[in-house]
Parts: C-alpha cells; structure tokens; sequence
C-alpha cells in the first residue's frame, strides 16, 4: 500500500479498526477477518488482505505463524488522530512509494493543481509521467482517502484542495520543539524536516509551495503557531502569496503558541 501500488480497499479506518481488535491479544487471522467481515453478513470480500498488508507495511501490526499482534504502544491506537499522528511520523521511511510518490508531485504543482481536472482519478496520466511509475485511477483514488486522512488537504468531492495543516501539527508535536519559544523559520523546518520532506522536498530555496504555506497560515489563524518577520533577521523565507494574507509574504521566526 505504502511501500508499493495504492489500493482503495485499505482505508484508514478498516486499518484502525483492525488495530483496536488486537489491541489486547494476538488473534489468529481468520479470527481477526471474522470480526472484521461476519459470515453472518454474508458480504464476504477480498478486501482483507489488502487493509492488513497495510497495517504490517506501516508498522502497527507484526505477524508470526499467522498469529497478528499489535506493534506499537495501545497509546499509538488510543485514537484514529494518534494512529494518524504515528503514521505521519513514519513516512519518509516510503519516500519511494507511490503514496509518497505522488503526494509530493501534488504539493509540487502548487496552485496550478487547481486548475486540473476535479476528479482525482482523471490525474492519473499526469501523475504517472511526474513521477515515473505506475498511477493509474484506482491508486488515485485510494490516494485521494489517505491524502484526506493524513491531513494534507480537504476532500472536496473527488477532489484534494491543497492544505497541510493537519500533517504539519502532526510532525510539530512530533518533533520536539518546545512550546513559547521563538524559532528562527530554518530552526523550526530543520526539526520538522526529517518528517515532512514529503511537502517540503528543497528547503535551501526558503519557499514554502502552495499546500505548506496554506497549512502554516491556518495553524496561525488556529492560534497554534505565530509566523513572525523580524526586520533585522537574515533568515528570511517565503510563503506562497495570496491576496488574503497579503502582509506575511515573507517570515523569519516561527513560535509554537
């Protein structure tokens, strides 16, 4: 799923729901699709396999003679958000995945995403070429469920509109930078860099694309950054411009609030 071709039946929620049920014991797995997928329901599905590759590729489960046991700390499961927020902590580990893979074309295209085609599954072709693997529809669509999922934009209809907060708050609790204090914008992008390359693959240009800077700005407005340009400060970098937000083009420090 991560590691190689996206697939739709592994949403996150299926992977989750997986999780909780071996959070307390190891169960065998046609124990666990019982749970999963009751013969009483009579609605038997392939899908199985699918959400449970996807679950030991990120990490969450570990299987040994077709017994599955959870792998991380139940605190890891306690929610859908922290699931999300260890996944987004462990992304890099896929940078050539076509998750990854792809994700990063999205953000790469910057505002001129918008002007695509509204149904993900029809950017397949571009995806493929930009990338230079297989894309096809059906991996696209099952991007557009993790990309919402992960937080790096709001799902309109088939559509992905480019906004990174959630990931962004995500890495930031993740990576241990200390709240009230004043960072310099390459401090604060040095400690998330190890985990968020996937939206900011070239911090020595100091620009932030379209979906960081969307994400940023939005963390500001939430109360949970301060985005500051001190005047005598060097280390100076740019937000994607927009009319909206016309005074913070260019930033220099960055506090966690």
């Amino acid at each position: 799923m991560f590691k190689d071709k996206m697939v739709t039946p592994a949403i996150p929620e299926r992977v989750y729901t997986l999780c909780k049920i071996v959070e307390k014991e190891p169960l065998s797995s046609s124990e666990i699709k019982e749970k999963m997928e009751p013969e009483y329901l009579a609605n038997g599905t392939v899908y199985y396999n699918d959400y449970k590759n996807a679950a030991e590729e990120l990490g969450l489960i570990t299987i040994s003679d077709d017994l599955i046991s959870l792998a991380v700390s139940p605190k890891t499961i306690k929610t859908i958000e922290n699931m999300r927020a260890f996944i987004n902590s462990e992304l890099e580990k896929f940078n050539n995945g076509q998750f990854y893979l792809v994700t990063n074309a999205y953000y790469e295209k910057g505002s001129d995403i918008l002007k695509e085609d509204k149904n993900i599954a029809n950017l397949a072709p571009m995806f493929a070429q930009i990338t230079g693997v297989q894309v096809d529809a059906v991996a696209m669509r099952a991007w557009r469920f993790w990309a919402a999922f992960l937080g790096f934009g709001y799902l309109q209809d088939m559509f992905i509109i480019p906004n990174a907060n959630v990931f962004l708050k995500d890495v930031i609790l993740s990576s241990g930078l200390e709240k009230g204090k004043m960072y310099s914008t390459s401090e604060f992008v040095e400690a998330i860099l190890p985990m968020a390359s996937i939206v900011i693959p070239d911090p020595n240009n100091r620009k932030f694309n379209y979906g960081v800077s969307n994400g940023l700005r939005t963390l500001q407005d939430e109360g949970f950054i301060k985005m500051e340009h001190i005047l005598d400060q060097k280390d100076m970098w740019t937000l994607y411009p927009l009319i909206a937000y016309s005074n913070d083009s260019t930033i220099t420090n960055i506090k966690i609030v």
